[in-house]
């Protein structure tokens, strides 16, 4: 039956209206809801500054000349904020409050307007695109996922899905999971990775094909250690360790030459599972740079070689003589295959007079007019931060941009050409805060995550709170991850070196620390020596300071200075913190000081009884400590500070506490303690994997010590091997 018309002036029928409506829409119809727009990258600054009493605040700025101040509004509760869009690169700046100029309290970094010290912007470009890893995880089972942003540059491109990827160093991609041009997240995976780490760069581009700085990344499949907290770092002096191939090395014709150590030498002490043997998850090196060949005169008009790496004639070589390019990839790749993290030992403060920066820019201000540190007319008090180490080793300017912005790129380099895993700074006091400042944020923001580059920094200082602020000035999360623990190890000199203080002092030195560094961040790197210090054999001995040319103090043959030795790095190795053992730490190795500290390492095969139970007791417990969670993480909590013996406690909450007997008296006791600090029962000595009963005497728990032992307990069927 044909559909009759529909009757003028009345509605038309349902499916007829719907097909005119159709008809009308492709015709007329509205334009489609935009897109949304990818996320864009911003390199606006924002600047907060609290002054609830001030009446006006500006800015002082080099974006126009250091001229008209810049205005900052009132945001209201005595703050107030400004956003600046400045040009790409350094912007300095001062905050001006009521007409004073100051640095801006609120940002750590800063830079020089001639010899004035002035906060810093670092500006991005933002004509370019950028991609920023978001998150990057490994799993022991060989898994990793990357998770990344683009962010698009001003022209608001968004990114080409098929420009995303990832590249590990071995030149295999991960697989791209997903790329979302209007968020701008990018996902990928690995799978089957091998133990170790994985370092790779992240790249993509817009749509117009321009491309993204690459972005780099890290992460590690079963680490030897998972944190720097949970670490053990092992110092070595190449030049002293171990010839190529592992082979043993003669000592030097004089303490002042080469002895001929290799970074293979290094490589090979790896594969034999020397430092795994130990628990350690962190090797440091002496510099690698390249350094001259002659002698020259040093302390004590001693005749001196280069073997130690600290007179740099090139910044970006790495020595034949202990190797070259090649043999420090190879020891990196040994190390990160084991889990084991690397720190080159960085040298920012100075150069050697053959160096072409040096040869280039003499007389100029890069350097700083030639005063020997420690000359009556420089003397270290007032001249630390310009003074010359020698006549032959130029001191850089840091307040020149040049020299600060080229220190950070070598940073940079020796991390990306070697895939190292941080620094060690030598000599921090001796420039500038903002040197390290700027050489820890370049690391930082180089790689993801952000912990991925450890900052360790030299101050070296004397004891007690004085030295403890020293270390403090430098630390934070803006500053130097870690330091070393100078005042404690002065304390451990005097209580069970020396025999000269109790353990009431070392006590002490621990918990002003804490106190001082609480919620820094900070990991204080803690040491007994190191290759600037007397060995603490020696000054158990009383040689320490014997002349190191002439008087060098024996290896003593007795077994009673390997005792105390053994307790000091039972000590060690159980204080929080990040304990380092200086190559030959772990066999009692004597020496004065600088260079005697730096003889040969030994043997491990002819060491005497003594010894190689030091040895033994050592590897246990480093072993140990990779281990147990209490010793990595946990709180300590002293039990029992008297004159010569210390217990503390070491508890992370898992049902494994540790507790630390030292006992340096000269007859055995029993050592009673209070409360429910270990309940008596059968606990296991880690040094000697032995039972020790503990019982009850009058209203607390009693362990027996002999004289000048160490003990670390832990309750029996601890799942740590021992």
């Amino acid at each position: 039956m044909r559909a009759l018309p529909p009757i003028r002036g009345l509605a038309p029928a349902p499916a007829l209206a719907l097909a005119l409506a159709l008809s009308l829409a492709s015709c007329h119809s509205d334009p489609a809801p935009p897109s949304p727009s990818p996320p864009a990258r911003d390199c606006s600054q924002t600047i907060w500054v609290n002054a609830p009493s001030a009446k006006q605040v500006s800015l002082l700025g080099s974006w126009n000349g250091w001229a008209a101040p810049t205005p900052v509004p009132s945001a209201g509760a005595g703050w107030f904020k400004t956003i600046l869009q400045l040009p790409p690169g350094d912007n300095g700046y001062l905050v001006q409050v009521d007409g004073v100029p100051q640095l801006d309290e609120r940002n750590p970094l800063s830079t020089f307007r001639d010899e004035q010290e002035v906060s810093l912007l670092l500006v991005g470009d933002c004509s370019l695109p950028e991609v920023r890893v978001d998150k990057i995880e490994a799993s022991d089972d060989g898994s990793l996922t990357l998770e990344a942003s683009f962010l698009s540059a001003s022209t608001g491109k968004a990114v080409d899905p098929s420009s995303a990827r990832a590249r590990l160093r071995d030149g295999t991609f991960l697989s791209v999971q997903s790329v979302d041009p209007a968020s701008g997240k990018i996902s990928l995976r690995g799978s089957n990775l091998p133990k170790g780490k994985h370092s790779l760069i992240v790249e993509a581009s817009d749509t117009d094909g321009r491309a993204a700085g690459p972005a780099r990344a890290a992460a590690w499949v079963k680490p030897a250690a998972a944190t720097w907290q949970d670490g053990l770092l092992y110092q070595i002096v190449i030049d002293r360790f171990r010839g190529d191939a592992g082979a043993q090395l003669a000592a030097p014709a004089t303490p002042g030459n080469r002895a001929g150590g290799t970074l293979d030498g290094i490589r090979a002490e790896l594969d034999k599972g020397t430092f795994d043997a130990l628990g350690v998850s962190v090797l440091w090196l002496t510099p690698v740079y390249l350094n001259p060949t002659e002698m020259r005169e040093g302390s004590g008009s001693h005749m001196y070689e280069a073997y130690h790496g600290y007179w740099p004639i090139d910044d970006r070589k790495v020595d034949p003589h202990i190797g070259g390019d090649q043999a420090l990839r190879d020891l990196v790749a040994a190390a990160h295959a084991r889990g084991i993290r690397l720190l080159l030992d960085f040298v920012p403060n100075h150069v050697y007079e053959t160096h072409p920066r040096y040869v280039e820019h003499k007389g100029t201000d890069w350097f700083h007019d030639k005063c020997v540190c420690g000359n009556a007319a420089c003397p270290w008090s007032t001249h630390i931060e310009t003074c010359w180490f020698t006549d032959y080793l130029p001191d850089f300017r840091f307040q020149n941009h040049e020299v600060m912005d080229l220190t950070v790129q070598d940073a940079i380099w020796w991390s990306d050409q070697f895939d190292t895993d941080g620094v060690r700074i030598d000599a921090v006091p001796m420039m500038p805060r903002a040197t390290t400042r700027r050489i820890a944020h370049g690391l930082r923001t180089a790689w993801a995550p952000r912990t991925e580059k450890f900052v360790l920094g030299e101050v070296f200082t004397g004891s007690g709170r004085s030295g403890i602020a020293s270390i403090r000035y430098f630390m934070g999360p803006d500053g130097l991850d870690s330091a070393f623990d100078f005042p404690l190890m002065w304390a451990m000199r005097e209580a069970v070196a020396a025999n000269k203080a109790g353990f009431d002092q070392v006590e002490s030195a621990l918990h002003e620390t804490e106190v001082a560094l609480e919620g820094s961040g900070a990991v204080l790197a803690r040491i007994i020596g190191n290759h600037d210090t007397s060995r603490f054999m020696s000054e158990i001995t009383g040689g320490g300071g014997g002349d190191p040319w002439t008087n060098p103090p024996v290896q003593p043959d007795d077994a009673t200075p390997y005792q105390r030795q053994a307790m000091a790095l039972a000590l060690l190795l159980t204080v929080p913190g990040m304990p380092v053992i200086y190559y030959g730490d772990e066999t009692g190795m004597a020496g004065a000081g600088d260079p005697d500290c730096r003889r040969v390492m030994p043997d491990l095969q002819t060491l005497s009884p003594a010894r190689k139970l030091l040895l033994d007791q050592t590897r246990r417990l480093g072993r140990f400590r990779s281990c147990s969670k209490a010793l990595r993480q946990g709180a300590r909590v002293p039990l029992m500070t008297l004159g010569d013996r210390y217990v503390y406690r070491r508890d992370a909450g898992d049902g494994w506490p540790v507790v630390v007997v030292l006992y340096k008296g000269a007859v055995a006791t029993d050592l009673e303690l209070s409360g429910n600090a270990l309940p008596p029962g059968v606990y296991l000595d880690v040094l000697a994997d032995e039972p020790v009963p503990v019982g009850t005497q009058g209203y607390g728990q009693s362990v027996h010590v002999e004289p000048l032992t160490a003990r670390v307990l832990v309750p029996a069927g601890n799942p740590c091997p021992l």
